[in-house]
């Protein structure tokens, strides 16, 4: 499906550059773009969960899950090098 947009100059300079970075196509970019920022618009404009969703699930606490998730957190952790 072919579609046209227009775009700003600002908007063209950023798809020259990132075309010249990826050594890309004008529409591989621009379809990458899209892939990447669509779920972004989505959820901006997805309306917001009401106060206390997950409530419910957080009170169900699994006695054998606490233990170990205190077990772990007296573990010393360092960065593998």
């Amino acid at each position: 499906m072919r579609t046209s947009i227009d775009l700003d100059r600002e908007l063209e300079k950023e798809l020259k550059h990132a075309q010249s970075v990826t050594r890309e196509k004008q529409a591989t970019v621009l379809r990458l773009a899209i892939r990447a920022g669509l779920p972004l618009v989505l959820n901006r404009f997805q309306a917001p969960r009401p106060e206390g969703y997950f409530a419910e699930d957080y009170r169900k606490t699994d006695s054998e899950r606490l233990r170990f998730e205190g077990a772990m957190a007296k573990v010393k952790q360092r960065p593998e090098r």
